[in-house]
């Protein structure tokens, strides 16, 4: 098997340089409390089925409720939403603030005024590294065409126009 000669830090420079999107993913735990965490490694897998893929850290207790849910959600950022990328990006339990989220149908938090929302139901898992690749089945979609959607590139956030926001 090969190996890689390449440094962490290139290599987080380098994936810098591909602008994402930014989405919280939802998730209720075992004790009831509903969580999120925010998620870059997103992307569409299947249009029949509907599948997406998203990328967990194997050590999160919070990659842990996900699984043991079986379901979850993803909340597409809106420009206007950097405060809840922070705050779900942070060390800790991740916990959804008592406003600006509700109950989706599959019963993961989704958040309110989200450029898209989609439900999903895990399909299957694969480990790879330190992660934990997720194939979710789609369940059910919003979207809000009005809404621009939260962007990030090398290393901050950006306007679709390319200024610095």
């Amino acid at each position: 098997m090969p190996s890689s000669n390449v440094s962490e830090r290139d290599f987080r420079d380098a994936m810098g340089s591909f602008t994402t999107g930014v989405c919280v993913l939802g998730a209720k735990r075992r004790d009831g409390f509903s969580i999120g965490m925010t998620v870059n490694s997103f992307t569409s897998v299947s249009l029949k089925p509907p599948l997406i893929l998203i990328c967990l850290g194997l050590e999160s207790p919070r990659s842990r409720a996900v699984i043991d849910s079986g379901r979850f959600s993803v909340s597409m950022l809106a420009e206007d939403q950097r405060d809840l990328s922070g705050h779900f990006a942070r060390p800790g339990e991740g916990l959804v603030p008592a406003t600006g989220w509700r109950e989706g149908l599959n019963g993961a938090p989704v958040m309110e005024s989200a450029a898209a929302i989609i439900e999903c139901a895990i399909e299957t898992t694969y480990t790879a590294g330190d992660h934990l690749i997720v194939i979710g089945l789609v369940t059910h979609v919003e979207s809000d065409p009005g809404r621009e959607p939260l962007v990030y590139f090398r290393g901050g956030y950006r306007l679709l126009n390319g200024e610095a926001g």
